[in-house]
């Protein structure tokens, strides 16, 4: 489901933060304290909803389930997948870092990996990236993190934002994240910009836990 540009960014220092209410320590990829679970078999269900300039265009369900296939990068770090078709983390490989304060994705075997969503212990920037793909204007995006918890679909989530402006330094896409340690990614919202109505931004898509299967 993904259309935007992933980027390699440069990811600085930050401290844990955790705002699941069971939450007792940092457990990297598996248990109730995970930013990402990440035990084979586990599953989320949620409801994607595509939309228009004009609202609303259809909704659709999905499934993201932890399955056995694992990419190793160079470094010797392993990456495990996700089946999620007709999802946002279609094809993808999730790995979440020893300190519990990242998780990184990679696209596909073939592209590299990037950080999906950081824990920070106080607002700003976390990373940035430039796309060289049109030389003549260069896309920039710039990852940020959030520590207050919000609630969200009945969870206690940490939130990320991506803001993506091109040369003009218009702003062309814009993806928010909430992920609930110990549960995952709980809701996706993407927001383009609309070249015929001046450029304003409308919501394109988002993703919604319904329900999980956790082990």
């Amino acid at each position: 489901m993904k259309k935007f540009i992933a980027f390699c960014l440069i990811v600085a220092c930050v401290v844990s933060v955790s705002c699941n209410k069971n939450s007792s320590g940092p457990d990297q990829g598996h248990g109730q304290n995970s930013l990402f679970p990440l035990t084979a078999g586990d599953q989320w269900y949620y409801k994607d909803s595509v939309f228009a300039d004009s609202g609303l265009v259809e909704i659709d369900h999905d499934t993201m389930t932890v399955n056995s296939q694992r990419l190793q990068d160079n470094f010797g770090t392993t990456y495990v997948g996700i089946t999620n078709p007709g999802g946002w983390f279609q094809g993808s490989y999730i790995q979440v870092d020893p300190s519990n304060s990242t998780v990184y994705e990679v696209d596909s075997p073939a592209y590299s990996p990037y950080t999906f969503f950081q824990a920070v212990g106080q607002d700003g920037p976390i990373g940035t990236g430039t796309d060289y793909s049109n030389p003549g204007c260069p896309i920039q995006s710039i990852q940020y993190g959030y520590a207050a918890p919000v609630s969200v679909a009945g969870y206690s989530c940490l939130k990320n934002a991506e803001v993506v402006t091109d040369c003009n330094s218009v702003i062309r896409e814009e993806i928010f994240t909430y992920l609930s340690p110990g549960v995952g990614v709980v809701r996706i919202e993407d927001y383009v910009s609309d070249s015929t109505s001046g450029n304003k931004l409308y919501q394109d898509y988002s993703q919604t836990l319904t329900d999980k299967v956790l082990h």
